[in-house]
């Protein structure tokens, strides 16, 4: 039986998830493979929800559901290249994140936040050091004025 195929065109950011979709098939059972060093390797088949491997996948980064999509977890620069199923070619390209990832924002605003407690403590006790200097200073003056002043 011949399916008839299209190309599709995905891209992907290196550390997401992506979603190949078959075409427009959205039931049935799908065989997802790809293209290494020129031959073809099935990757999964899913068929009424169950998903079978067809490679190692320790990490578990290829995964399928009912809905026949090939989702790839923590996506790389090998991922990139022609993927097929039973209705589609799929041309996915992968770009650098040039972002920056979860570890490196948790260290960057964490270091803002340690920055900015540091300038919150510094500024307090700054307050604290000319609140008590003019505090001691307008005593010392309120203690001159109350003993110029006649009494009455």
């Amino acid at each position: 039986m011949s399916f008839p195929t299209e190309t599709l065109y995905r891209t992907a950011t290196e550390g997401s998830v992506t979603s190949l979709y078959c075409g427009k098939l959205t039931n049935g059972k799908v065989t997802w493979s790809r293209d290494v060093n020129g031959q073809r390797v099935d990757i999964l088949t899913t068929h009424n929800g169950e998903t079978t491997k067809h490679i190692a996948d320790p990490d578990r980064r290829y995964s399928s559901g009912a809905n026949l999509v090939l989702s790839i977890f923590r996506v790389s620069q090998s991922d990139a290249g022609r993927y097929y199923c039973s209705g589609a070619t799929v041309e996915l390209t992968v770009t650098s994140g040039g972002g920056v990832s979860v570890v490196e924002t948790v260290l960057m605003f964490g270091g803002v936040g340690v920055a900015a407690l540091m300038f919150l403590l510094a500024t307090v006790a700054a307050g604290r050091v000319i609140l008590h200097q003019a505090w001691l200073t307008g005593w010392a003056a309120g203690k001159e004025t109350v003993q110029l002043s006649p009494s009455e």
